[in-house]
């Protein structure tokens, strides 16, 4: 039985949507694995789902929310590349401002 990567973004994404609408303080991949109830390592697979979601309906990069515990930067997989710290705080205040109460998160 194939893993439901999507399932699992569906309960990240109204944290990752409530931290963003409040404080837009990153969660740790372990923060935010545990509050779904899962090991840290499975992060970048839900996480994955939610940068494509978001890049494909041109929305603010929400899994930007997510970081690394002793970098305090997003891992390998945030948009392809190594991100910098300015360029992180870049995509952190498109988050801010993004409208995400308007977004519903559903597979076309």
């Amino acid at each position: 039985m194939a893993i439901d990567h999507f399932f699992r973004a569906k309960k990240a994404w109204p944290l990752l949507v409530k931290r963003a609408q409040t404080t837009c303080v990153p969660f740790t991949y372990k923060e935010i694995s545990n509050r779904i109830g899962l090991h840290h390592r499975a992060a970048r697979w839900f996480l994955s789902e939610i940068q494509e979601f978001c890049h494909e309906n041109k929305l603010a990069p929400l899994q930007a929310l997510v970081v690394n515990k002793k970098t305090r930067l997003p891992g390998e997989g945030y948009d392809g590349s190594v991100i910098t710290y300015e360029a992180h705080q870049k995509a952190l205040k498109k988050v801010r401002k993004e409208n995400w109460s308007n977004v519903k998160f559903k597979r076309e």
